[in-house]
């Protein structure tokens, strides 16, 4: 069972899916712990950067000693660089809470210092700065000055001199690549999107190659349908009709197969045909052949000669049952590997089936239908037909005269269900197996032998046919002796789709 589980392309398909879902959650998980440590990283060099900034304003303002809140703008100006961004702000001696904005670089005038200070007022990061004067602190944090520049603020570094405390804040342009780095989700890192990109195109190319393989072999399935239901069905070809190239030579030995079983029903037509022609000829002279001795018996009036001639006469006769019986049986074996199959009105072709035998027997046996509307099974109609009449022909031998046969058709769990039923002796337990073998009979004589019954012959072939032609069609075949008494043959079959 799992061989067949796993090799089912439909579970292979599913099995791709997981994994085409599983490495991606697996690795974007693993690359964005990478990316989170790299910007740690990156961080932790961004504040060191603003720390060794603070520790050279602290050397150059404690120098200009009073003078400090005057020349800081200068000594920012000196110090800053084309990527970073200084903010500096002092809380003079005494004083508790405020802070002052002292100077930035870029330099910018005085107006733009307090709206910028407002801002920061906004975010939070004065509260940051006061707790900074205990130490430094690391930001990692997105600002939007008053022109609507975006900045990513990287630290907080305090210093204290005569004058107060004074606090450097380092930032960086969100469109610089350090800033950059720190602002953007890992999600959409372009190296993310692109490998997203890849990673689509490559699971659409393999759905698409899954796809074709599922539409191929589904063009196989329909062709395979007309095959056995459209007329002239000789004219399609599994090759023509798949667009997959590698499928080809699958198609073609199909194509191939195909003619093999079409030219061996052919073959064994002719054979059957032949065969009883050439048997027919040999019986019909043994029989001509006869009757000038039958003639010459009657004159003479000698009994022993005439009980020989009866002898011949009769083997003559199963000779020719037995040449049309195998000839029927070829021509349905043939049938059978070249049956076309369509939706079959069962419920109508045992209602007739079950008219004819009355209007044949009802003078003898009661033949009574009971059959569930509108069931339809996928068959050959010659076939199944065939077997319907095998059916009730070997309930009716069997059942006694004044008896009851019964045909009761049913559907259930996506199948139809065909019972036939007599009252007849029903069949000996250790007969039972092999009931529907071939050349097995057992039909009780009136003189309590067993053999051929006297209304005519019997060569233990119907049961052995009805197996063949359901089970050809995908049915099951079943028999049984009733508690009550009597004997029931049950067939089964798909229902059409």
């Amino acid at each position: 069972m799992l061989r067949a589980l796993f090799g089912s392309v439909l579970v292979k398909l599913v099995l791709l899916g997981l994994v085409f879902l599983s490495v991606p959650m697996i690795l974007y998980g693993r690359f964005a712990t990478v990316d989170e440590e790299r910007q740690q990283l990156l961080l932790g060099n961004l504040q060191n950067q603003g720390y060794l900034l603070s520790q050279g304003l602290e050397l150059a303002l404690r120098a200009e000693g009073a003078k400090a809140p005057v020349a800081a703008a200068d000594w920012v100006a000196r110090l800053g660089t084309s990527s970073l961004r200084i903010k500096l702000l002092m809380r003079p001696v005494g004083e508790q809470q405020s802070f002052y904005y002292v100077a930035a670089f870029p330099t910018v005038d005085a107006a733009y210092l307090d709206a910028e200070r407002e801002a920061l007022v906004a975010t939070g990061i004065l509260g940051k700065v006061e707790e900074s004067c205990a130490g430094n602190r690391s930001l990692s944090q997105t600002f939007t000055g008053p022109t609507g520049t975006i900045e990513i603020l990287t630290s907080i570094s305090p210093f204290h001199t005569e004058v107060g405390c004074w606090a450097v804040i380092t930032a960086y342009a969100e469109s610089d690549p350090a800033g950059t780095t720190l602002a953007r989700p890992f999600a959409s890192a372009p190296e993310v999107r692109w490998a997203g990109i890849f990673y689509a195109m490559m699971a659409l190319l393999i759905l698409a190659v899954a796809v074709s393989v599922a539409l191929g072999l589904r063009r196989f399935a329909r062709l395979a349908r007309l095959i056995r239901r459209a007329p002239g069905r000789r004219q399609i070809s599994f090759a023509n009709a798949t667009p997959v190239p590698e499928l080809k030579p699958v198609a073609v030995e199909f194509d191939s197969l195909v003619t093999t079983l079409e030219t061996s029903a052919r073959s064994i037509r002719e054979a059957a045909e032949e065969n009883a022609h050439a048997l027919k000829a040999p019986i019909a002279a043994m029989a001509q052949a006869v009757e000038p001795i039958r003639r010459v018996a009657n004159a003479i009036n000698d009994d022993r000669a005439k009980r020989a001639v009866e002898t011949i006469e009769r083997a003559l006769e199963r000779m020719e049952d037995l040449v049309a019986s195998a000839r029927r049986i070829d021509e349905a074996i043939a049938e059978m590997i070249d049956a076309p199959s369509s939706p079959i009105k069962l419920s109508s072709m045992v209602e007739n089936t079950a008219r004819a035998f009355a209007e044949a027997h009802g003078k003898n046996v009661k033949i009574v239908a009971n059959v569930e509307a509108g069931i339809k099974v996928a068959a050959s109609e010659e076939a199944l037909e065939t077997a319907i009449e095998n059916l009730v022909d070997n309930a009716v031998s069997f059942a006694p005269p004044g008896s009851t046969v019964r045909l009761e058709l049913k559907q259930g769990g996506g199948r139809a269900r065909l019972a036939v039923i007599d009252q007849g002796p029903g069949v000996p337990i250790e007969l039972l197996p092999a009931i529907f073998e071939r050349h097995v009979s057992h039909r009780p004589q009136s003189n309590g032998t067993v053999g051929r019954a006297s209304g005519g012959p019997h060569f233990g072939l119907g049961l052995a046919i009805v197996r063949r032609n359901i089970e050809l069609m995908g049915g099951r075949v079943s028999a049984r002796n009733r508690p009550e008494g009597g004997f029931e043959v049950t067939l089964s079959l798909p229902l059409a789709t």
